[in-house]
């Protein structure tokens, strides 16, 4: 399969879908509305040079300023303000789109995400998406200013009162998972990248990368990555996931040992933050530890074992080949490479849904629905595709998602 060529017309309809979803959409959401179509729009102009879809980028921050001014939304990262801000902030930095006017608003939303971050944090809400911690990756594109820097060092000091400390590190509480079944006041801990333990770790670090209480977190990244290396499956266990998705105190699965392959839970994620963490540490065991398990993944997972059931970014072959790709820039191992391609391809091969935008479907709750956002739609999808037809651009766009 020529998969440029491929690619290339699947962007064009993929372009065509998003345009009326942003005119009909009234979600400004950078994971599940149009923000995150404003994010597509900017790498694809960049890819096109088509002045157009740089129109559609500055269109798309203008209603986005509006809904900020004037509509009740929540403050959490996936769908509320802390996500829309990141989104106008990271398409100015990037250049495309200039700052005029904006500060103001960047300066009135400061004070109200960065108390809601504190004590939100403070009370256990961990969770990436939406809770507070989400809210950090906001700041951390601004820390060209004072004040993002004090907010910054403030959450670490929040996740460091909320650790819990154990004989293998530490670790955070998960208590937004609802289990049935178990007992009421069991005490869990997520690994997923969505929702868990590893999106901690990487604020951690990338708070870490920026200079920012570099002792404090280079001393919690160290003893979080402990504990979470613990959490590994015993050997003697038949699941072909290297990590589960929940534990409990004693590391044990509570939900079976098996684990998706994709972005939000499983072993990728892991891997992901392992390899970044070599990186902010400067500590070429974490990078070890992160080829370990992306070669296993490589050899042992596949769509049916996976839960692969779609393209989206999420928990679907677009996003597993992006997380590749992006491995594979860091690393330049060719079996990443390898194994971007072939999740592309898988990718561009299951566009066939009749009456879906762009022939993708999202798969939850056991259907398949239609879906336009970043996260679980045909955004997210454009924008890994982008990423693989131009290898010219880094796809800085998916620090969204903690890859980078």
């Amino acid at each position: 399969m020529d998969y440029k060529k491929s690619a290339g017309k699947t962007l064009q309809r993929i372009s065509i879908a998003l345009d009326s979803f942003t005119e009909n959409s009234a979600s400004p959401g950078l994971l599940g509305g149009y923000t995150g179509a404003a994010l597509f729009y900017a790498y694809y102009y960049q890819l096109t040079k088509k002045r157009k879809h740089l129109s559609k980028v500055h269109h798309l921050l203008e209603q986005a300023v509006h809904d900020l001014a004037g509509t009740a939304l929540p403050y959490n990262y996936c769908n509320g303000i802390a996500g829309i801000v990141w989104g106008i902030q990271h398409l100015v930095k990037a250049g495309f789109a200039g700052d005029e006017g904006l500060e103001d608003i960047f300066e009135d939303v400061d004070a109200i995400l960065g108390e809601e971050m504190i004590s939100t944090l403070q009370q256990g809400g961990h969770d990436f998406l939406h809770q507070g911690l989400g809210i950090a990756l906001y700041f951390l594109e601004r820390t060209q200013y004072p004040l993002a820097v004090k907010w910054l060092e403030a959450a670490v000091d929040a996740l460091q009162d909320t650790a819990i400390e154990t004989l293998e590190g530490i670790t955070w509480q998960d208590h937004l998972t609802g289990l049935t079944d178990r007992p009421a006041n069991e005490t869990s801990f997520n690994l997923g990248l969505a929702h868990g333990v590893p999106a901690i770790l990487s604020i951690l670090g990338m708070i870490h990368n920026k200079g920012i209480a570099v002792v404090q977190t280079a001393a919690l990244l160290r003893k979080g990555l402990n504990w979470l290396l613990d959490c590994k499956n015993p050997p003697d266990k038949t699941a072909i996931s290297l990590y589960p998705a929940l534990v409990d105190i004693q590391h044990t699965a509570l939900t079976g040992h098996q684990s998706r392959l994709g972005w939000c839970y499983g072993d990728l994620g892991i891997a992901t933050l392992m390899l970044n963490a070599a990186n902010w540490l400067s500590d070429n065991t974490y990078k070890t530890y992160a080829l370990d398990i992306f070669h296993h993944t490589l050899q042992h997972r596949n769509a049916q074992n996976g839960s692969v059931h779609d393209a989206c970014l999420c928990h679907g072959s677009a996003g597993i080949a992006h997380i590749y790709r992006r491995a594979w820039l860091q690393t330049n191992d060719p079996a990443l490479l390898n194994g971007a391609t072939h999740w592309l391809q898988h990718t561009l091969q299951i566009n066939t849904h009749q009456d879906a935008p762009a022939g993708f479907c999202f798969y939850g709750k056991g259907a398949y629905e239609n879906s336009y956002g970043m996260l679980e739609g045909i955004a997210g999808i454009g924008l890994s595709l982008i990423a693989a037809i131009d290898p010219d651009t880094d796809p800085a766009w998916d620090r969204c998602i903690l890859l980078c």
